[in-house]
């Protein structure tokens, strides 16, 4: 809790105002890339900002922190605890294997999987479809604090309703190795022009704060 409090001092002072459950010891192993940054003490600072129709993006103030506080176990698997200070919320994270998923089994990215759709919500109540997956193909991100090759996780928001006039939208979320969730965009329901989006303004883990 210290080591919260202490970020959280750190972060007022920036100027920025599974797939299921297989049995992991069965699946093939993949090369030892850290996309999902799930270690205690990580944090990352995001700056909201509003993408305008000639594709400027425009800061906000709203600014959100992420900081993994912990670890717990869920149904036998290791969960990492990552609290949204801006929230005040705590989500539960793990990797199974290359798909990073939450303790109720949403994939939110996959390290190596390009053919599946990864999970399917709905948007609601009775709104539209929600399928996520994975792009092929690596993207030069840009973010305030630099450019990275990012692995792009997107997801394709269709209406249910035949007479929604702006055809399917799209979310895209776009995760480095070595720093985790880099960038992300999504778009308003009744006004797709309208997007909204967070970028990386800084990263690292507690334990190397001065």
């Amino acid at each position: 809790m210290k080591r919260v409090l202490l970020l959280m001092l750190f972060i007022g002072m920036i100027t920025y105002s599974c797939k299921k459950d297989d049995p992991e010891e069965n699946l093939k192993p993949f090369p030892a890339t850290d996309y999902m940054q799930l270690k205690i003490g990580n944090y990352w600072v995001y700056q909201s900002y509003q993408l305008d129709s000639a594709g400027n993006e425009n800061p906000m103030s709203n600014v959100d922190s992420l900081i993994i506080i912990g670890d717990t176990t869920i149904n036998g698997y290791k969960y990492f605890k990552k609290l949204s200070v801006l929230h005040d919320h705590v989500s539960y994270m793990r990797d199974s294997n290359g798909y990073l998923v939450d303790h109720l089994g949403k994939v939110f990215f996959s390290e190596h999987d390009f053919t599946n759709i990864l999970r399917v919500d709905t948007i609601g109540p009775g709104l539209a479809l929600a399928e996520y997956s994975m792009h092929e193909g690596d993207t030069l991100v840009n973010t305030p604090i630099g450019s990275f090759q990012s692995m792009e996780f997107r997801g394709k928001i269709t209406a249910f309703d035949p007479q929604y006039p702006y055809g399917p939208q799209y979310t895209y979320s776009f995760y480095a190795d070595g720093a985790g969730l880099v960038k992300s965009s999504y778009y308003l329901f009744y006004n797709p022009s309208l997007r909204v989006g967070q970028n990386l303004v800084s990263f690292g883990n507690t334990d190397h704060l001065p």
